[in-house]
């Protein structure tokens, strides 16, 4: 893939939290260059002090990804490079563990200009400080920048590194960097401290260990995670052109009007030295700067050299509709605050237009959704984790395919699943419920995500027209089955499934202990994958086994029970726990005719009483939560016909939330990510429908 470049790393940094490496050169025109660059954790690159790309598309251990970027445009006679690579040598779920390193080299046709191990002078940079609270478990660290000291400490020496990764080809599409600047405050005021505030420390979806990477908390000097919280907000003036001046103790506020996903820019001048906090939110409420129930420590700290004027943006990405700038010590003139997008590119998408505005905004708000999902891999936020999640990922595809008539993001995504090497974290055979990723401390793995794979890969082989890689999943694939086939019991049903035993979030992940009938169903799909894939009768024979014991042992004349459980004899006991879900996992894989009398009762409360906006709730029925719920519902309707009701609960569930932020959501409420990858696929559900009544465009 290099040519001549080799992967090198200052050595002085190599074993340390959140370090920054950057590397500098210098060169003439960069008319008709590419810059090829592959690294670990990420870089960034800029030239003459712009932003150009920010990299690199993630893969599984032992792999890097080689980003291709045209620097045609950069033809001054002079021109400054600056690649900045992030250590951060710490566990998440966002990124695998591995050495940190750069490769790069400058090409003009076949001509190597500059390449690492030979051309680039290497700094460890003193402006990014290292001690910080982690950004959330799934991700690194939040972002301190001292602009006072030296921009550069010496210049250190850069070494080839020790188990160099396999460079291996970008797959996803680059992203698209488009630059939105507000010249306009919301909100001018004073900050007051107020000490009968308790602000939420523990502010993450799970406790960290040290093994995981974490800075003691007296190590920290800067908390304004906590400082933001414990300072009320005095508005003092509204809609506020800039450029303005604020100072200790004062701040402004900005709206994007829609969550955009991307890097926060700030631009302006230090009237004297200063200390200043940016936060940012994907939601706020009556004016007033709030962060949400998403467990991130959602600010970044910045100090600033009087005089100077600053064109700041974060090295990370982040989501974002409502920004915060308050002041602690000095004076700072902000001319313009904004995000510069990393997101994939949409333009030419077909978004359906309806004469129902309720639907449009919906639709567009789940392409945009799909765009800050899909930037290199198919993740569930661009904010809390940027994580890989299986079964996410199935839902994701459609929209993708939906849009595009292809996926090239789901290709990078399940060529990541391929390349996974178990190193004794899970059992033998399992794939991880989130990839590129490091296992949990508990090494949990959700076995029905690992279905969810299996019936991705056979519709991304025999639906979206990769027939040609099937033999390339048939490893992974396999020694699924030689798992799932521990977990067989006499009856031929999956029985006590080890780890986290997940159906969807609500009760009905209670009722999982020993048979579980949504999970048999879903694994009776699986098998009929696998045949469908590979051809071999045996499989499918075994999924309609799976299919008819389930329904003969779950079905008690009105609905399907959720699970069986093993009386003190041993023998099977049908409870009488009953989920929503679970007649949408019955409906969708049981191969079962809903139009039978037999299935009346069930029929009717699909159409009449259950929906995916609900309020009339039945006692004995738990009812379905968003995910994944409300997408196997609907899946579950467009299998049946039912057109118009699908429309209905995509209007009901998601109409709500275009308005709000311009994304779709992760849950029904304003908590957790209000930008989740898997809502967009609303707008696949949608074009499926479109496609049957012969309503879309024609190429």
């Amino acid at each position: 893939m290099f040519k001549k470049a080799i992967p090198i790393f200052p050595r002085e940094i190599s074993k340390k939290m959140n370090s920054l490496a950057v590397f500098k050169l210098t060169a003439g025109t960069l008319r008709g260059t590419e810059l090829h660059v592959a690294a670990a954790d990420f870089y960034q690159l800029k030239i003459n002090g712009k932003l150009v790309a920010h990299g690199p598309a993630r893969t599984a251990k032992g792999y890097a990804r080689m980003d291709v970027i045209s620097l045609d445009s950069f033809d001054s006679e002079k021109n400054e490079i600056s690649i900045s690579v992030a250590s951060y040598n710490c566990l998440s779920i966002s990124t695998v563990f591995q050495p940190s390193f750069l490769c790069a080299e400058i090409v003009r046709d076949d001509e190597i200009l500059a390449y690492t191990g030979h051309d680039f002078d290497c700094y460890v940079s003193n402006e990014r400080i290292r001690e910080a609270e982690r950004y959330s478990p799934q991700r690194h660290f939040c972002e301190i920048w001292d602009f006072t000291a030296p921009e550069w400490g010496k210049k250190t020496v850069a070494e080839p590194i020790e188990s160099a990764p396999v460079i291996i080809s970008r797959v996803a599409p680059y992203p698209v960097y488009n630059e939105i600047k507000l010249t306009e405050a919301t909100r001018v005021g004073a900050l007051k401290f107020d000490a009968s505030i308790t602000p939420r420390y523990e502010f993450v979806s799970f406790v960290l260990s040290k093994r995981w990477g974490i800075f003691d908390y007296d190590e920290i000097k800067h908390h304004s995670f906590e400082w933001v919280q414990q300072h009320t907000q005095i508005a003092q003036k509204s809609n506020v052109k800039l450029p303005e001046s604020i100072k200790a103790g004062e701040y402004a506020t900005f709206d994007f009007g829609r969550i955009e996903v991307g890097f926060i820019t700030l631009e302006g001048v230090a009237k004297a030295d200063t200390e200043l906090v940016i936060a940012f939110s994907e939601y706020s409420r009556n004016g007033v700067f709030e962060f949400t129930d998403i467990d991130t420590h959602n600010v970044i700290d910045l100090k600033l050299k009087c005089g100077e004027k600053y064109n700041f943006n974060s090295f990370e990405p982040y989501a974002a509709r409502h920004v915060y700038v308050a002041v602690k010590k000095g004076i700072f003139d902000i001319h313009s605050i904004g995000i510069t997008t990393f997101e994939a590119d949409i333009s030419a998408v077909f978004i359906p237009n309806t004469s129902d505005k309720i639907l449009n905004g919906i639709f567009l708000s789940s392409a945009r959704t799909y765009a800050h999902n899909a930037v290199d891999i198919y993740t569930d936020c661009p904010s809390r984790e940027r994580g890989g999640y299986l079964c996410d990922s199935y839902f994701t595809a459609k929209a993708e395919y939906a849009m595009f008539g292809k996926a090239p993001t789901e290709e990078a995504f399940l060529q990541n699943y391929r390349l996974y090497k178990n190193e004794g974290e899970f059992p033998e055979g399992v794939l991880p419920m989130c990839f590129p990723s490091s296992a949990l401390d508990s090494n949990l793995f959700i076995p029905q995500w690992t279905m969810w794979y299996v019936i991705e890969v056979e519709e991304y082989v025999n639906i979206r027209g990769h027939e040609s890689e099937k033999e390339l999943f048939r490893e992974s694939i396999f020694k699924l089955l030689d798992f799932y086939a521990r977990y067989e019991n006499s009856d031929g049903l999956l029985e006590r499934l080890p780890s986290w035993k997940f159906i969807e979030w609500s009760r009905a992940n209670q009722w999982t202990k020993d048979v579980n009938y949504p999970t048999n169903f879903l694994y009776s799909k699986a098998l009929e994958c696998v045949y469908l894939l590979y051809g071999d009768t045996k499989y499918l024979k075994k999924a309609e086994h799976v299919r008819q014991t389930s329904v003969e042992q779950s079905f008690n004349g009105r609905l399907f029970l959720d699970h069986s459980v093993r009386d003190s004899e041993g023998k099977l006991q049908l409870l009488n726990d009953c989920s929503e879900i679970c007649q949408y996992y019955a409906l969708l894989f049981a191969n079962i005719d809903i139009n039978d009398e037999k299935y009346d009762y069930l029929r009717n409360l699909v159409l009449t009483v259950f929906g995916a906006g609900r309020t009339v709730l039945t006692e004995e029925i738990e009812p379905i939560n968003a995910f994944i719920g409300v997408y196997l519902r609907i899946e579950a309707l467009l299998k049946m016909g039912e057109d118009d009701l699908v429309i209905s609960d995509v209007k009901s569930f998601f109409g709500g939330m275009s308005d709000k932020t311009g994304t779709l959501w992760e849950n029904r409420q304003i908590t957790g990510s209000l930008d989740h990858g898997f809502a967009a696929y609303a707008i696949a559900a949608y074009k499926s429908i479109m496609q049957k009544r012969g309503e879309l465009p024609q190429d």
